[in-house]
C-alpha cells in the first residue's frame, strides 16, 4: 500500500501497546506517544490540518511501535507522512549549518587548527549554545587539516595498477574529520593486493540518501 494512501490507522484498537514500547514517550513528556501522534492524530488531521502537532518531530521512526502493534498499523509511516504533509518547515541557521557537512567541511579543513581551537573555547561554546542551541557540553568533532579525497587524488593512479578493485564509500566524517581512517583502509587493501576506488560525488549522495 502506498504511503500516501495508507488508511491502516482505521485498524487501531487503542490498546496503547505501541506507547509502551516507544523509547521517546518514556523520556520525553512533550511527545504524545505513537497512538496519539499516529492513528488518533491522523483522524483529527484529516478533519482539520491545523490540528497538526509539532511534537511529532520527536518521533525517531525506529518502528518499534509497528513491531509491537497487534493490528499491523503502520504507525511510524503515518507519523512521517503527517510531518511531510502538514508541517511547515522553518529555516533555521542551526539546521543549515549542521546539515551541510560538505559546505562546512570545505570551509573548515583549510583552517582546521584555528577552527578546532576556536570551537573548543568555553566562551564560544556558550555562544553556540545560546545562539544556535548547540549544547555547550557537546564535543564537536575536530576537522582535519586536509581532506581524504585530497590525499586520494595523489594515490589514484597507483590504485589503478591493482588487478582487483573495490569501491570505497568513505562518507563525510572520513573525508573531513578522520582521513587517517580512510588511509589505513587503503593500506590494508593494498597489502592484500586490492586497489581502492572512490565513488564519484554524485554516487556518494545517492548512497547517503538510500541509507
Amino acid at each position: 500500500m502506498s504511503l500516501m494512501t495508507d488508511n491502516s490507522f482505521e485498524s487501531c484498537i487503542k490498546c496503547t501497546v505501541c506507547t509502551t514500547y516507544c523509547p521517546v514517550a518514556k523520556v520525553n513528556p512533550n511527545y504524545p506517544g505513537p497512538k496519539q501522534a499516529g492513528p488518533d492524530g491522523e483522524r483529527l488531521r484529516l478533519k482539520d490540518p491545523a490540528l497538526f502537532d509539532d511534537a511529532l518531530k520527536y518521533c525517531t521512526n525506529c518502528k518499534r511501535c509497528e513491531v509491537a502493534c497487534p493490528s499491523d498499523v503502520k504507525i511510524g509511516d503515518i507519523i512521517q507522512r503527517a510531518r511531510i504533509t502538514y508541517s511547515k518547515p522553518k529555516f533555521k541557521l542551526r539546521d543549515a549549518i549542521l546539515s551541510n557537512t560538505d559546505l562546512m567541511g570545505t570551509l573548515s579543513t583549510p583552517f582546521a587548527p584555528i577552527v578546532n581551537a576556536t570551537v573548543g573555547l568555553k566562551p564560544v561554546k556558550r555562544l553556540l549554545d545560546s545562539a544556535l542551541k548547540i549544547d555547550h557540553r557537546r564535543q564537536l568533532p575536530k576537522y582535519s587539516h586536509g581532506t581524504f579525497r585530497g590525499w586520494y587524488r595523489k594515490q589514484a593512479e597507483e590504485q589503478k595498477k591493482f588487478d582487483e578493485q573495490i569501491a570505497f564509500f568513505h562518507g563525510c566524517f572520513v573525508n573531513y574529520n578522520d582521513p587517517q581512517l580512510g588511509k589505513d583502509l587503503v593500506s590494508v587493501f593494498n597489502a592484500m593486493g586490492i586497489g581502492v576506488q572512490l565513488l564519484k560525488k554524485r554516487e556518494m549522495l545517492w548512497r547517503s540518501a538510500d541509507c
